[in-house]
């Protein structure tokens, strides 16, 4: 795996990377609700993921896998603080999300995210960092990718002094594959405002 971290990703490679996420998630559950249109929605999340990298670059760390066929993405818990958190949204361009995506998948996205945000202040240790996304080429499915994009960012993050790594799936089919990886559930919801379904893990590191 090769780790990325503080813009050590040219543009171009910031733009594949954004692209291969954007096939990766077409077909998930809660990105199929945010971005109903299935004719727009790869090119929708791809700009999606470009800002997401650009802010994983600045606030934490991103991980490719040999021969670009996996993308993760994962954060400092300090970037989840104010003022830090408007601040790099500016630098990295983030702020400008309703503009990418759309202002109305934006609101669905925002009516899903503050009761997820909030649950996560609520039950992270102090010192943790959060993996955002992970994402694989659905030409490398099988392949074990993912697995292996979370050891080795769980591995930075260890090297950096976190003290657990914790991540969000709304996707049912990834819950039993994070216990697998050694991931303890710690919360679990719907908020009102989507109807979507989440769950938090937690890893000590």
């Amino acid at each position: 795996m090769s780790t990325h971290l503080n813009n050590s990703l040219t543009i171009s490679e910031q733009k594949t990377a954004a692209a291969l996420l954007g096939q990766a998630f077409a077909k998930d559950p809660f990105m199929t609700y945010m971005l109903p249109n299935a004719e727009t929605r790869v090119q929708q999340l791809t700009k999606l993921f470009l800002l997401l990298i650009r802010y994983g670059l600045r606030c934490g760390g991103v991980e490719i896998a040999p021969g670009g066929g996996g993308v993760l993405i994962w954060l400092s818990g300090e970037s989840f603080a104010w003022p830090l958190k408007i601040l790099e949204l500016v630098r990295s361009g983030l702020i400008w999300l309703p503009l990418s995506i759309g202002l109305s998948a934006f609101k669905r996205l925002q009516r899903h995210d503050t009761v997820c945000e909030h649950a996560l202040k609520k039950h992270a240790p102090k010192g943790f960092a959060y993996l955002w996304v992970v994402g694989v080429d659905p030409s490398y499915a099988g392949r074990g990718l993912g697995k292996q994009l979370i050891q080795s960012a769980m591995d930075t993050m260890r090297s950096r002094g976190y003290s657990a790594c914790l991540l969000r799936t709304e996707n049912p089919k990834n819950v039993g594959l994070y216990k697998h990886l050694g991931f303890k559930e710690i919360h679990t919801d719907i908020p009102s405002g989507s109807g979507q379904r989440f769950w938090l893990f937690s890893q000590e590191l």
